[in-house]
């Protein structure tokens, strides 16, 4: 009985103590521009983004692909060493601009680029700062895969 009254008192203790809001911070900042991507592929053209103090996960501040409507999100790393900096994340809240749908309506359905199935990744060389940008589809039966070198700088974290 007597572990209840503590667990009641503790409980009762962590909801009367107010919580400190934390402001996020980043261990590094870049802004990447690409070239022009291969044509019918969403590819960025410029993206702002952080990696989390720990190193555990990237948060997207400004993504901008051409003819696309982008929001703000997280992303993955995939590789982060003293060389190679890698992120991924997924397009599934993105939708196309002319449409507002997340599928191009210029094509079949069958054949059309469909965003929930597309991954974007960069790879940047932290010495030269020079990056790749990649999309890569799901789907094996309509591939619309596209890559564009690019160029990143750091920067200070942007505000949230």
């Amino acid at each position: 009985m007597k572990f209840h009254k503590c667990l009641a008192f503790c409980l009762a203790a962590l909801a009367i103590v107010p919580v400190a809001a934390s402001s996020e911070t980043y261990k590094e900042s870049f802004e990447c521009n690409f070239e022009r991507g291969l044509v019918n592929r969403p590819t960025p053209a410029r993206v702002v983004f952080s990696i989390d103090e720990f190193g555990r996960s990237a948060l997207l501040h400004d993504v901008n692909v051409p003819k696309i409507d982008t929001v703000s999100g997280s992303g993955q790393i995939r590789r982060d060493t003293p060389r190679v900096l890698s992120i991924s994340w997924s397009g599934d809240k993105y939708v196309f601009s002319d449409s507002g749908r997340s599928y191009a309506t210029n094509e079949a359905r069958y054949d059309a680029v469909d965003m929930l199935d597309v991954v974007f990744s960069i790879t940047m060389d932290r010495k030269t700062m020079k990056a790749i940008v990649k999309s890569k589809t799901s789907v094996a039966y309509a591939s619309r895969d596209g890559f564009a070198s690019g160029r990143c700088v750091a920067i200070s974290a942007p505000k949230s």
